[in-house]
């Protein structure tokens, strides 16, 4: 392992705030989008229970269902992809908030 000088960098309190509060409004922006994804997940869901019902009921067709169904399914797996993704960038800027934190 070496030591040399770019590991040994001070920052000043103030630079340490400032990519804090970048860090931080990063993170929360984050979190607001993936709160839109999941309230979209759950728009989908109720969708889908309006579906069973109208096929249950005789509204609507099975095949009708059955579509509707695959259609949902892939935009769930995209929807996953990208809250797997932003929970990495999360743990990731929680990470530089942590090491921005022991700075001080």
């Amino acid at each position: 392992m070496s030591n040399n000088d770019s590991d040994n960098v001070t920052v000043t309190p103030a630079a340490a705030i400032k990519r804090l509060k970048v860090a931080v409004t990063s993170a929360v922006g984050e979190v607001n989008r993936l709160r839109g994804e999941v309230a979209r997940m759950e728009v989908q869901g109720d969708e889908l229970e309006g579906l069973i019902r109208g096929v249950t009921s005789g509204e609507r067709s099975p095949r009708e269902m059955i579509d509707r169904i695959s259609i949902l399914e892939d935009e769930n797996r995209d929807l996953r992809a990208r809250l797997n993704q932003g929970r990495e960038g999360v743990d990731c800027l929680l990470a530089r908030i942590r090491f921005l934190e022991e700075q001080k």
